[in-house]
């Protein structure tokens, strides 16, 4: 009952909800990327789009990126406050994991060495973002696969406008842990450069609960560091070329499972991300060519080699590598009228190692993945008619052809209509559909299954956006439902035990979303969101409850007070409700309710110099996201900025 008084209380004093991190109350003047590749005014498209601002990204350099998105309306990271170096689940409008495509500076970044698909938000440093871009619905039309619950752009820093500029922080906090980042950005003539490297060590905690309270589980520690260079040249006023190289590379220590310490259990992950974009503008007509290479490699060591001992040996390696070149362009036929067309190439390939020995079961095993099958190329061509601000009316009409080496072909489209009812207030509709292609591993590995089609789901939106007539508050409303068939399953035969992925499963979502920003006095503000999602599988006509380890119910709300010159304090509160335990999770069938405190605090002397301290979980609540897993209860950074 406390905790349900709590978040009605939340409710009560909020009486409007809006997303805690956008960047401003001004969304319908907000300039966005994402929605059609290209910039464009946000009451010009019915889109649903967030965007966490650089200002925002500076009152969070205690938090990891999965943190700062964790407290977004309709997005719940699975692992995001457990230990350093845990997996981290996207959880987008209760959609499953591997169905948000992440991107870096407009480039999907997509590992193929996962068995999602997906990418690993580790391996990329917040002091090197410039902004966060969060669309959300079904978007494959314009971003191909995987953008079936919504996209989100990561967008790097730009270079300073001066020749020479540099930054600096340093912060340190619970489980001794530091993080450190340096950066140096600047132009000179025709050229410009960011350049940037950042690092965590933390002797962290256990990631496996200690139920007993007396098993003296070690603690599992992190150590990371980030590289990142950006360089760009101005050929002319017309042509331009920005080159992007993005180096992470982390180690941590890992437990044995739920409830399960492992005191000699590591993984290594080394990732790299490389972009090259040719830019040619002119007359109303911009042109890119992107070309674009990942490389990952994890590592899983599981060092008890004395077999003697009754102990499990286990060793993994887990390499994925993907080329995407992609040529789009933004064609203006008209003064209220362009075309948003392109071609995209991708390939796709992996290579898995495991071997092991069980001292249960007394043998040993291993699996093998090689390149020289498990690959896979795709070509798509898209192209997007937008209409805008046509006596307030705004209509994107689009589609995309897919062609993919193993399953043939797909297609997708998009209609989004909106109207501004006047400078401050918009309604929209979008109608749309999506795509999720087989992932590597399901298609050749020990369980793979090369008849699988891509999953396919159509998606519904409606919403009203407002501002209030002095633009310092603001309202968003927006229901959904979402439909996926020839959903990918793991399934195993009840008869012969023997488990393959097949294409079988329906899933049929649905909720709304809510958010608000309302000013106090001049300088203070209370942002807030609420996510209501529900959901069911269909198999074979028996419908089932199966939105796994997600919540039905989550509430943001933060309130930013500048009581004097200088000092920012911003408390804020979050809301997880129940969720349904994982298949294979141990423990009752609903995990609890829980809800944290934490407050930010930072004090600028100045414009180049800045202390601050992050305390989260203030009221010290332990909660389970995995059941058997630890979460952070009360921890806290404190640190330095400057610029110099």
């Amino acid at each position: 009952m406390k905790k349900k008084f709590l978040v009605m209380a939340a409710v009560t004093i909020s009486s409007v909800l809006h997303a805690q991190d956008t960047s401003s109350t001004k969304q319908l003047d907000d300039v966005i990327v994402t929605a059609t590749k290209f910039e464009q005014k946000q009451n010009t498209t019915g889109k649903v789009v967030t965007v966490i601002s650089q200002a925002t990204l500076k009152n969070q350099v205690g938090k990891s990126v999965s943190e700062i998105l964790n407290n977004e309306v309709g997005i719940f990271i699975n692992g995001a406050n457990n230990s350093f170096g845990t997996n981290q689940d996207i959880y987008v409008r209760g959609a499953g994991t591997g169905n948000t495509l992440i991107l870096i500076d407009g480039v999907p970044v997509s590992d193929p060495s996962y068995i999602n698909n997906g990418f690993d938000l580790n391996s990329i440093a917040v002091a090197q973002i410039e902004k966060i871009e969060i669309l959300k619905g079904a978007q494959s039309t314009l971003w191909g696969s995987d953008a079936v619950a919504g996209v989100i752009n990561i967008i790097t820093k730009k270079a300073a406008t001066e020749k020479v500029s540099s930054n600096a922080q340093i912060a340190y906090g619970t489980y001794k842990t530091t993080r450190s980042s340096i950066g140096f950005t600047g132009r000179y003539k025709k050229f410009n450069y960011n350049l940037s490297a950042s690092g965590i060590t933390s002797q962290g905690f256990s990631s496996a609960y200690d139920s007993t309270g007396t098993a003296n589980f070690d603690k599992d520690k992190f150590k990371q560091y980030n590289t990142q260079v950006k360089l760009g040249y101005d050929f002319n006023e017309k042509i331009s070329a920005n080159l992007l190289s993005n180096i992470g590379k982390y180690k941590t220590s890992l437990d044995a499972g739920a409830f399960r310490d492992d005191k000699d259990y590591t993984g290594e992950n080394f990732n790299t991300v490389h972009t090259l974009d040719l830019k040619y503008k002119v007359n109303g007509t911009s042109l890119h060519f992107t070309n674009s290479f990942l490389s990952a490699k994890r590592t899983l060591l599981d060092d008890s080699t004395v077999v003697a001992n009754n102990k499990d040996f286990y060793t993994a390696s887990y390499k994925g590598s993907s080329f995407i070149s992609e040529f789009f362009g933004n064609f203006s036929l008209a003064k209220s009228i362009s075309l948003v067309a392109g071609t995209q190439y991708a390939s796709q390939k992996t290579e898995q190692n495991f071997s092991g020995y069980s001292a249960a079961f007394m043998f040993p095993y291993s699996g093998k993945l090689s390149t020289d099958s498990a690959k896979v190329n795709n070509f798509a061509a898209y192209a997007s008619l937008l209409l805008v601000n046509q006596n307030g009316f705004n209509i994107e009409v689009g589609g995309r052809f897919n062609n993919h080496s193993v399953y043939g072909s797909n297609s997708t489209f998009t209609i989004n209509p909106s109207y501004n009812v006047d400078e401050f207030t918009k309604v929209f509709i979008n109608i749309s559909s999506a795509f999720k292609i087989p992932s590597l591993y399901q298609l050749y590995s020990e369980y793979g299954n090369v008849s699988l089609k891509p999953e396919r789901s159509k998606n519904y939106e409606i919403g009203i956006q407002t501002l209030s007539n002095d633009k310092r508050n603001s309202f968003r409303l927006v229901g959904f439902k979402r439909d996926i068939e020839d959903l990918i399953i793991f399934y195993t035969d009840p008869n012969t035990f023997q488990s393959n992925y097949i294409n079988r499963d329906a899933q049929n979502d649905y909720g709304f979303e809510m958010e608000s920003s309302i000013a106090i006095g001049k300088n203070g503000s209370l942002k807030n969101n609420l996510t209501y999602v529900d959901g069911e599988g269909n198999t074979d006509g028996v419908k089932i409850k199966n939105l796994f380890r997600r919540p039905n119910f989550m509430l943001n709300t933060s309130l930013q007070l500048q009581p004097i010159k200088g000092l920012t304090v911003a408390p804020a509160f979050r809301f997880v409700g129940n969720r349904i335990k994982g298949t294979f999770d141990p423990g009752p069938a609903i995990q609890p309710q829980y809800y944290t405190l934490d407050c930010y605090i930072s004090y600028n002397f100045n414009s180049n110099f800045k202390v601050f301290s992050d305390i989260r979980n203030i009221t010290d609540q332990e909660y389970f996201d995995v059941v058997g897993y630890n979460s952070r209860r009360f921890n806290m950074m404190g640190g330095v900025s400057v610029n110099f």
